[in-house]
């Protein structure tokens, strides 16, 4: 090559060497690592729809950690949300970054695996998530007086505000509260261990499932249904499983629903205007 070819293909290269390092800065500075808004691979995702007997407000899906004992809503903390994209059917898709709180962990009995519930709702758009904590509004439920406006401790990791009562700035009202409503039908549960068969969790769930995040269908049951060989028979299997108290195996078998697990390509569907397990039904099976 003459000395002329050589100055050409150093030009060359020079020019493609500085490309090529322009390039890599532009593919870094756009890594979404780098993004504090980025929150990382999320633990679990779930989709789902809303269902309305009329047209439908502006809302957000929620997934929300249940404190009190099952079937109970009425103690809350607040998960994580995601929009509704408008359209027919309306849908959603949440993600879920952290693991449930410690509030939210319970155990069936001592040497049970540790367990959490949550219920999918449909809650205002834009809503703070102090006034998400609690139970879930009844289409025109008005705030009792005296009743917590949301405080501090009310607070929850997705940035919501607080303040009311405990001397903080009060929330604002809330919407319309007929812009509520749950999924009556599931539960999502996280469990923190694989259940063993045998066990009283594996009868609660339906089955002995692996450690994580379970999507489970919820039935109401009348127990006015169950009879009493319905019952014997369940109470002898709980003794098996190890409740040797008759009381606390009979409240397990008498229970007003039952779970079972939900198949994988179930969706998540959230009925507004209701906020409580759905009714059994009208005839015994």
């Amino acid at each position: 090559m003459n000395r002329r070819c050589r100055k050409t293909a150093l030009a060359v290269h020079g020019d493609v060497v500085k490309r090529l390092a322009t390039c890599l800065l532009l593919v870094s500075s756009c890594d979404p690592q780098a993004d504090k808004a980025y929150l990382g691979e999320p633990l679990v995702s779930f989709s789902g729809q809303v269902v309305s007997n009329g047209g439908l407000p502006q809302l957000e899906a929620a997934m929300l950690w249940q404190r009190g004992a099952p079937p109970s809503n009425d103690d809350q903390d607040l998960a994580t949300r995601a929009p509704v994209q408008a359209g027919f059917p309306a849908t959603f898709t949440m993600h879920l970054y952290h693991p449930p709180p410690a509030a939210a962990r319970k155990t069936l009995a001592p040497g049970e695996v540790v367990w959490a519930r949550a219920n999918a709702a449909a809650v205002p758009y834009g809503i703070a998530a102090s006034q998400i904590t609690g139970p879930v509004p009844t289409a025109g439920a008005v705030p009792a007086a005296g009743a917590p406006d949301g405080g501090a401790a009310a607070g929850s990791a997705d940035g919501g505000s607080a303040g009311g009562s405990d001397g903080g700035t009060p929330a604002p009202s809330p919407p319309a509260y007929g812009n509520y409503g749950i999924d009556p039908h599931h539960w999502i549960v996280y469990l923190d261990g694989d259940v063993p068969p045998g066990s009283l969790t594996e009868w609660w769930l339906g089955a002995a499932l692996a450690k994580g995040f379970h999507l489970l269908r919820v039935t109401a049951v009348d127990p006015k249904c169950i009879t009493a060989d319905q019952t014997g028979a369940c109470v002898a299997d709980l003794a098996r499983r190890g409740v040797t108290d008759d009381g606390t195996a009979r409240g397990f078998c008498t229970a007003q629903y039952r779970l079972s697990v939900a198949p994988d390509d179930e969706m998540l569907v959230l009925q507004l205007g209701t906020v409580t397990l759905g009714p059994p039904a009208e005839t015994c099976p």
